[in-house]
C-alpha cells in the first residue's frame, strides 16, 4: 500500500511539472554521463600504463595512479612483465634503489596495511538511520577496523574500501555491532 502512494506521488509530480521532470532526468543523465567519462579515462591511463614499451635501457618502471601501483620490468632482452598492486588511501610506497648492485631494478614495497588514525563518519541502518562518527584504526588492503559511535552507544566494526565498485574514492561501507548490527556508509575527513 506504502509503495503504490509513493507511485501515485511520483507520476502527479511528472504530470503537474513536466518541465521540472526533463530538468531532473537530462541533470542525472548529465551526472551519469559525466562519471562514466570520468570512469573510462580512469581505466584507460591504468591501461596506457600497461602497455607502454620500456625504453631499452630502462630495467623497471613504476606508475602511481590514485589507488594503483603499475610496476613494469623487463625480463630478458624482449620481455616485459607487470604487475598491478592497490594501493589504499592509508597506504604509501617505498622504493629502495641497492647502491652496490647497479645492474638489479630497485625494489619496490608496497605498504598495504598497518595501524592509522583515520577519522571518519556516515550513516549507519539497524530498524531506523543513525548518524555516526568513527576511527578506523588498522587497515589491511581495502578493509579497515574501526571504532563507531552513534547515538545508541559504541561498538567495533569493519569497513571496506568502495573503490572499486562505487565512484567515490572516499567511501567505505561499514558493518559495526553496538548492542544490535548495523551497517552504513562511512566517509572518510
Amino acid at each position: 500500500m506504502g509503495k503504490m502512494k509513493i507511485v501515485i506521488k511520483i507520476l502527479s509530480f511528472v504530470y503537474r511539472k513536466p518541465k521540472e521532470t526533463a530538468i531532473i532526468i537530462l541533470a542525472l543523465l548529465l551526472a551519469v554521463t559525466l562519471l562514466k567519462l570520468k570512469h573510462t579515462q580512469e581505466k584507460s591511463y591504468i591501461m596506457q600504463a600497461k602497455t607502454q614499451e620500456l625504453p631499452k635501457d630502462t630495467k623497471q618502471v613504476v606508475t602511481i595512479y590514485k589507488n594503483k601501483v603499475i610496476i613494469k620490468w623487463r625480463e630478458g632482452p624482449t620481455k616485459i612483465e607487470y604487475r598491478e598492486r592497490y594501493l589504499p588511501p592509508e597506504g604509501k610506497v617505498e622504493i629502495i634503489t641497492k647502491e652496490n648492485e647497479p645492474n638489479k631494478p630497485p625494489e619496490v614495497k608496497v605498504k598495504d596495511w598497518g595501524f592509522t588514525a583515520n577519522l571518519g563518519g556516515g550513516v549507519v541502518y539497524s530498524g531506523k538511520f543513525e548518524p555516526m562518527l568513527d576511527l578506523k584504526w588498522f587497515y589491511w588492503k581495502r578493509y579497515g577496523l574501526t571504532l563507531g559511535v552513534t547515538r545508541q552507544g559504541v561498538g567495533l566494526g569493519v569497513s571496506r574500501h568502495l573503490d572499486d565498485v562505487f565512484l567515490l574514492r572516499n567511501s567505505e561501507i561499514c558493518v559495526l555491532y553496538f548492542n544490535k548490527l548495523f551497517i552504513g556508509l562511512r566517509l572518510n575527513f
